[in-house]
């Protein structure tokens, strides 16, 4: 899981601070946000479980994060997406273990695979559970966005996706958790 503090909290909303962190994050090319965080989600896997410079495994974290090509994402844990709905390019990303550094990670065999420093930023969430589909994310993100609204925060990028769990996971367990970043309504 990604550092992070609960700054509020109603419900499965909250709004947190997340520390800065690595992730590694490749680019695809798919017709829908799930279709992209599959397909993400296989060079992704190679690259921690050794397909690397060192051929050296790296800890799997949780989330997976996915957002369309050019959104800014900052997650740790998780695999994540953000919610686009339409064809398109996509990032998706795995968060690295906080053990890690830029300088300590080994390099990726495939070139589709980078590596980027993410900087601290605060996000609110909502929490899910159950199979993912894009009606379940867009009910997350309007209870979402109505919290947000009453939360003393404001909007500041669009909604990701996060995925917790493995595909091992019987679905109607699996967590999963839309996204959207905010700054303080009253920021100096």
């Amino acid at each position: 899981m990604p550092a992070y503090s609960v700054l509020s909290e109603e419900g499965p909303a909250e709004i947190r601070a997340y520390a800065p962190m690595i992730v590694a994050e490749t680019t695809v090319e798919a017709p829908s946000l799930a279709e992209a965080a599959n397909e993400g989600f296989r060079p992704l896997a190679n690259y921690i479980f050794g397909g690397n410079a060192p051929r050296q495994k790296i800890a799997m974290t949780s989330p997976v994060t996915a957002a369309p090509k050019g959104q800014k994402i900052a997650m740790t844990a998780p695999v994540t997406a953000a919610a686009g709905g339409s064809a398109g390019s996509y990032d998706v990303r795995f968060i690295m273990p906080p053990e890690w550094t830029m300088d300590t990670l080994p390099a990726p065999s495939n070139p589709q695979v980078r590596l980027i420093e993410v900087p601290g930023r605060t996000v609110a969430t909502l929490r899910y559970r159950g199979g993912d589909s894009g009606q379940k994310r867009e009910t997350a993100e309007v209870a979402l966005r109505k919290f947000v609204a009453g939360s003393g925060y404001t909007l500041a990028g669009e909604a990701e996706w996060a995925g917790y769990d493995s595909p091992m996971v019987p679905f109607f367990l699996r967590r999963y958790e839309i996204m959207l970043p905010v700054e303080p309504a009253n920021k100096e």
